[in-house]
């Protein structure tokens, strides 16, 4: 089981890696056809809902559907969970319906909300926009009910493509549609996208003996009952850990011109190492954890939790660094390609970025203790956490919007990711017993040293490699990676010995014979 962990991980975090690439060559294109402005800011206000629900639905249902099915598994349990999932299917089919019906009525009300700073001409064409894309909302609901049931076969891989193909669609979009249509091609785009993904996952579960049937018995079904149970209060709670969203756009709609789309542009920078090193390997542990739970290993599920919080951490810590010392290097390297990307927006993006790279490393373990929580069907702490958390958020905002401006949401975001982080660990010891071992913190302190050392000579270094251009970002962070575990090596930590033996077993050249 671990070795189909590891390489399920493995394989997961090449995905992602390709699929956040993308996603952010599609921020690239977006920025370098329409620039920071008024349809960037209309475009991604109208997207914020269904991205919004995007975020939320696929994750509340994962975490109710697979310890559902994971107790029907085995051949003879077969038409029990091809019933299961049928009734799943009926159920989102006629919510989500209703839910992408019911936001396009209402575009024009949700607009007037989340958009408040809007003028009537921009608030008019992000309601248009928002038209287009709420029907996405359907496709959404399908996507999470099939990549629930791959992924409780421990099928990562089709899922994660699917991410893939939405973004390649989109960026196809910028090229085909949006000549044709302007920014509506680009919502008409996005809208293709979400509908091709769901199409496309049908297949790989038509593979495991699934079909699709209209079934409404659900009042009797003891485990669609467990299933609603659980997943009142999980969907609560992610649902509050994704207000942020509606939050900063809330907050940053009054802000003034490019905040909206600077802080969008500067946390899908944070978002792609977060991605990668953190929910890639937070989605494949999470049926291993169920698995340890159920059959009372905990000190196994333990030892499987430090072990990923480690390994996340030696990975964002030094990224955190870099992201701090070279941001406005960064957002040149990223998105400054065209005239329409000012030195304003550089700067606006850059201010930004700084801020939400501080909190990477608690957003990274926020997600795998609350992945532990739901393993040991605990769902209502990290609900009551996550509310108290928006709270701080909206509090932190409110403190340091008026002195660091759209940064001040961005640190507001990250205080509140550690608060969330520091709750989660009080609570979930109280539950299970001691979570860290001395060895956890010796290598905590040994990552903080080393990246200190490495920010240092990062920082020493940058300018005077000024004439390396496009070269100047890429060099430095090979310096800084080999620099930090380099250091950590030096240090004995066996996590870098791990991690390094790993990547040296990939590229050694083969002995022939």
């Amino acid at each position: 089981m671990a070795k189909s962990i590891i390489k399920s991980t493995i394989i997961l975090v090449a995905v992602t890696m390709v699929g956040r690439l993308l996603g952010f060559f599609r921020n690239i294109f977006i920025t370098n056809e329409f620039g920071p402005g008024i349809e960037t800011d209309a475009y991604f206000m109208a997207f914020t809902l269904p991205f919004t629900i995007f975020l939320v639905i696929p994750g509340a249902i994962n975490a109710v559907f697979i310890p559902a099915m994971q107790g029907l598994m085995g051949t003879e349990n077969e038409e029990k969970r091809n019933e299961v999932f049928q009734k799943t299917m009926t159920v989102c089919l006629i919510l989500f319906t209703l839910l992408s019906v019911a936001g396009t009525i209402w575009s024009k009300e949700i607009v007037s909300v989340l958009a408040h700073g809007f003028d009537q001409e921009q608030q008019e064409l992000t309601v248009q926009l928002l038209q287009i894309m709420m029907p996405a909302t359907l496709f959404i609901g399908l996507i999470a009910v099939l990549s629930s049931v791959l992924n409780a076969h421990h099928e990562f891989f089709a899922p994660s493509l699917g991410t893939v193909i939405n973004s390649l669609l989109v960026i196809v979009s910028i090229y085909t549609l949006v000549p044709l249509w302007g920014i509506y091609g680009l919502a008409w785009g996005t809208l293709i996208g979400f509908a091709v993904f769901a199409i496309y996952l049908f297949f790989p579960v038509r593979t495991r003996h699934y079909t699709v049937r209209w079934n409404l018995s659900v009042s009797d079904d003891p485990y669609l009952k467990g299933m609603g149970e659980r997943f009142v209060p999980i969907l609560l709670g992610t649902v509050i850990s994704q207000l942020y969203i509606l939050l900063e756009r809330f907050l940053v709609s009054g802000l003034g011109g490019l905040k909206l789309t600077s802080l969008i542009l500067a946390n899908s920078i944070v978002q792609l190492p977060v991605a990668i090193f953190a929910g890639a390997l937070a989605v494949p542990l999470f049926p291993l954890l169920s698995e340890y739970v159920k059959q009372n290993q905990m000190d196994q599920m333990k030892s499987v939790m430090r072990k990923g919080l480690l390994y996340q951490y030696h990975l964002l810590l030094p990224t955190t660094m870099g992201l701090i010392l070279l941001s406005k290097e960064i957002v040149r390297l990223f998105y400054a390609h065209s005239a329409e990307f000012t030195e304003e927006a550089v700067v606006l993006t850059a201010w930004a970025t700084v801020f939400y790279s501080v909190g990477m490393i608690a957003l990274a373990g926020r997600d795998m203790l609350t992945r532990v929580f739901y393993a040991v069907e605990n769902t209502k702490t990290p609900v009551i956490i996550g509310g108290v958390s928006l709270g701080v958020y909206v509090f932190c905002g409110w403190i340091f919007i008026p002195s660091l401006d759209h940064g001040g949401i961005a640190l507001a975001f990250s205080l509140a990711a550690f608060f969330n982080l520091a709750f989660q660990t009080i609570y979930l010891r109280k539950q299970i017993g001691a979570l860290y071992s001395y060895e956890f913190f010796a290598s905590i302190i040994k990552g903080a040293l080393s990246s200190i050392v490495m920010g240092g000579v990062v920082w020493f270094l940058k300018d005077s490699l000024l004439g390396l251009g496009y070269f100047q970002v890429p060099f430095l962070m090979v310096v800084a990676v080999f620099l930090y575990f380099g250091l950590l090596m030096l240090l004995k930590e066996v996590m870098a010995k791990e991690i390094m033996g790993k990547l040296w077993v990939k590229i050694r050249p083969k002995k022939s014979g």
